[in-house]
């Protein structure tokens, strides 16, 4: 298990000075980059071997969520590489209880051709495998039911893009968070990719309320998603 200490930060909490769900993405997208880049496999690594991992899938389980100048502790480990799919398990622990559990889903693409690349012999020597955390069952389909309301669009900008030149999977998640109603309390989320947005592409999203809570889709002119989430 990979893991570091931080104390919740004021850009980092929302109006209630609560961790916001964006931040939440960020912490944990920050751990597994530290371990990679610690382990000596990181961007550069991936860069000269013409590969870089993407996110196809989040499932998140929150229990609470720290406040303004908690002092939390943000851990993570893979559970399992299967072909160019990696899985990797996420939490936030503060005093020493598991308050929010992660479970998600990676692929490998060559940098050329964006095709799947198998994980190679040293990633799994570097790799330590821990047992997944215990959470619902991962359910990665999100069935987006017709209508809802269209908000705004977005234009991509440089500042929604990382270092793999297109859209960092958190700011997907931002824009999705961004159009839930004042309040409300998220407890479970789920996040699926499926399209890749670049530079100057044009999102449309779509807030569908459910009975469980709000689906956002968000998608190109024609209506494919680029990326759907539920919040619940």
């Amino acid at each position: 298990m990979y893991e570091y200490d931080i104390r919740v930060g004021y850009h980092q909490v929302d109006e209630n000075k609560t961790l916001s769900i964006p931040a939440l993405i960020d912490l944990f997208q920050d751990c597994s980059t530290f371990q990679s880049e610690d382990l000596g496999i990181g961007i550069d690594y991936c860069r000269e071997n013409n590969f870089f991992w993407v996110i196809n899938n989040w499932q998140v389980e929150i229990d609470a969520l720290p406040k303004l100048c908690d002092h939390i502790t943000v851990f993570t480990f893979p559970y399992e590489f299967k072909g160019f799919v990696g899985k990797r398990c996420f939490g936030i622990k503060m005093d020493g209880k598991v308050i929010v559990r992660a479970a998600s889903v990676w692929s490998l693409l060559s940098t050329e051709t964006y095709l799947p690349v198998r994980t190679n012999q040293l990633m799994h020597e570097k790799y330590v495998l821990e047992e997944p955390l215990e959470m619902k069952p991962f359910n990665r389909k999100i069935a987006v039911p017709e209508g809802g309301e269209k908000q705004l669009p977005i234009t991509i900008q440089n500042v929604h893009l990382d270092a793999n030149h297109h859209v960092n999977n958190g700011k997907y998640v931002a824009m999705g968070a961004s159009f839930l109603p004042e309040d409300v309390k998220i407890r479970e989320i789920r996040v699926g990719y499926l399209s890749q947005a670049f530079l100057g592409d044009v999102i449309y999203p779509r807030l569908v309320e459910t009975q469980e809570g709000h689906i956002v889709s968000l998608e190109d002119k024609d209506g494919k998603p680029y990326a759907v989430m539920e919040f619940k």
